[in-house]
């Protein structure tokens, strides 16, 4: 199947984003919310190795810039991305980092986050190109007007999985940084992968956007989707 990129729009210009993440500490703690999760500030200072007092510094240009939104609980202030445009940025500029020489040693964390994460909603890194790749393949998917929607037998396969929807959302494509491939995206794709948690067939590794795929998993995904065990 042959996979057009969709153009995306943004709400922050590029001049003013281009600036903000020219930065290595405000990159460290945007990349580290890619999970969707909210984290307090302590613990992005922590991530990105600088002193709480910069950190509030960089957390408010990234605040006032429009990509990070601030929810008060308690006394405390936590950060989340401010929606999923801005993780979509994210991937973007991180796909104008080559990648490493083969040769090159990757670290544990950076084999974890190749293999399998989460890009904002949804599945990324090989398990989910081969997941896209595999549900393709099933017949599960169709593209219409550049979109992904589930087909009839798609929509059977889930509903036997125990996933139902009143209305099935539709999806799009993610060109993931790590592999210069696609996987599934958009409201479908944050669906689907809510579903593979539901299931028990992926979990996190521990608070940080890495996924792994459960006894479970590898033995469901490579029986009825074929997926080969070098991803799993």
């Amino acid at each position: 199947m042959s996979h057009e990129p969709i153009l995306l729009t943004s709400r922050f210009d590029i001049a003013n984003f281009g600036e903000l993440v020219s930065d290595p500490s405000r990159v460290t703690m945007l990349l580290s919310l890619m999970d969707d999760r909210a984290r307090p500030a302590t613990e992005l200072a922590q991530l990105a190795g600088i002193t709480p007092q910069t950190a509030s510094f960089h957390l408010q240009r990234l605040v006032d810039g429009g990509l990070l939104r601030v929810e008060p609980l308690g006394r405390h202030r936590y950060f989340r991305l401010a929606g999923e445009d801005v993780a979509e940025a994210l991937e973007a500029v991180a796909l104008l980092n080559p990648p490493k020489p083969a040769r090159v040693p990757q670290s544990p964390a950076r084999v974890e986050l190749t293999q399998a994460r989460m890009c904002y909603h949804h599945l990324a890194g090989r398990l989910g190109v081969a997941w896209l790749g595999a549900i393709e393949h099933a017949r599960f998917l169709r593209v219409r007007d550049g979109a992904f929607s589930l087909t009839k037998r798609g929509i059977a396969w889930f509903e036997g999985c125990g996933l139902s929807a009143s209305r099935w959302p539709p999806g799009k494509f993610c060109l993931d940084w790590t592999e210069r491939r696609h996987h599934l995206g958009g409201p479908l794709g944050a669906l689907l992968t809510r579903h593979l948690f539901t299931m028990e067939w992926i979990a996190r590794r521990g608070e940080g956007r890495a996924v792994r795929v459960t006894a479970k998993g590898r033995r469901e995904l490579a029986r009825q989707l074929a997926l080969p065990n070098d991803v799993l």
